[in-house]
């Protein structure tokens, strides 16, 4: 009986024991990464284009938002100030890497809405309620602004007092281009005029009609954003009955005064590390039509690293893009 009663005690103290571990496990806060904390982080994430019209008229564009996302009421219900620090470094670094040549906007062509400081800092105080803060650009008259030049800022968010913490998916650092709008920039609708032709992958066809979205990136030049299939500066193409693309592709169009297709770059690096590049075709009309707006373009992808005899042609094109209106 004695032994019974020992094993009894020792079979309560153990399960007791158990019942305290599990509750203590059960109460013991888990690491949940940004759970139950205050976040402030940067809409878009890293980088934004402001394209205004060129008219005399004022404009106010979107730079870029700061958001904050509360755990509970009592968050939402206090005050959040944090920081908006423009960086001549972070911008430095951005045109290395994007071979750009971006200097701040002067305040004489536009101005910035809260208005930064003598630093060109910005501060930001959310007060009770508010979730989000937006920075504006105002154009009085985007005329005047000088095409051979880029414009733009670097900001890097911080908090300056308050609970939380900058949002580990966001990255604290933008940068926005301010830019005018050129006469070729607008939606486009891509069709063929012949075949597209891969003469290394023949299940590789043309995917037609698609939308580009000509992006300005300078006074005469623009960006193909493919918004059909990718939403990137991609061509979209079929891999049999599929639709696909050739990874690292995309154009950056180049013209003269009178609309001629005058060069050809790729957005992805030029070249990027698979060596597709595009090229123009002589043979092709290779304009843009200031009536219709209308663009006729021939053009090649090259490929050495897959097609290594010269002229190391993979891929032909041959195009219309039909305008169909402003973006």
């Amino acid at each position: 009986m004695k032994t019974f009663r020992i094993l009894k005690s020792v079979a309560v103290v153990l399960m007791t024991l158990l019942i305290i571990n599990s509750c203590d496990t059960i109460e013991q806060p888990k690491e949940a990464g940004d759970a139950g904390q205050t976040l402030l982080k940067l809409l878009p994430t890293d980088f934004n284009l402001v394209a205004l019209n060129a008219v005399t008229t004022s404009q106010t564009g979107i730079m870029l938002e700061v958001r904050r996302d509360v755990h509970n009421e009592a968050a939402l219900n206090s005050t959040t100030n944090a920081k908006l620090t423009f960086s001549q470094a972070a911008l430095d670094k951005y045109n290395t890497d994007n071979e750009m040549s971006l200097i701040p906007l002067p305040a004489t062509l536009g101005t910035i809405s809260p208005a930064p400081g003598a630093d060109g800092s910005i501060n930001l105080a959310f007060g009770p309620g508010e979730f989000t803060k937006a920075i504006l650009v105002t154009i009085p008259n985007a005329t005047k602004f000088d095409f051979t030049k880029q414009y733009g800022f670097a900001y890097v968010l911080s908090f300056v007092d308050g609970e939380g913490k900058l949002s580990e998916g966001s990255s604290t650092e933008i940068v926005v281009q301010v830019l005018v709008k050129n006469k070729f920039d607008g939606l486009y609708e891509v069709t063929a005029k012949s075949p597209m032709v891969d003469v290394a992958n023949a299940a590789l066809t043309g995917y037609y009609p698609f939308i580009y979205e000509l992006q300005t990136s300078g006074e005469s030049s623009v960006k193909c954003l493919d918004k059909t299939v990718w939403g990137d500066y991609m061509h979209p193409i079929l891999n049999g009955t599929s639709a696909s693309g050739y990874g690292s592709f995309g154009l950056e169009v180049f013209f003269d005064a009178s609309g001629k297709i005058i060069d050809v770059k790729n957005t992805w690096g030029n070249p990027p590390s698979n060596t597709r590049m595009p090229a123009i075709d002589p043979s092709g009309i290779n304009k843009w039509n200031p009536t219709t707006r209308n663009i006729d373009f021939k053009y090649w992808m090259k490929q050495p690293s897959v097609v290594t005899a010269a002229p190391n042609i993979r891929v032909y094109f041959d195009e219309t893009w039909t305008y169909k209106g402003s973006r």
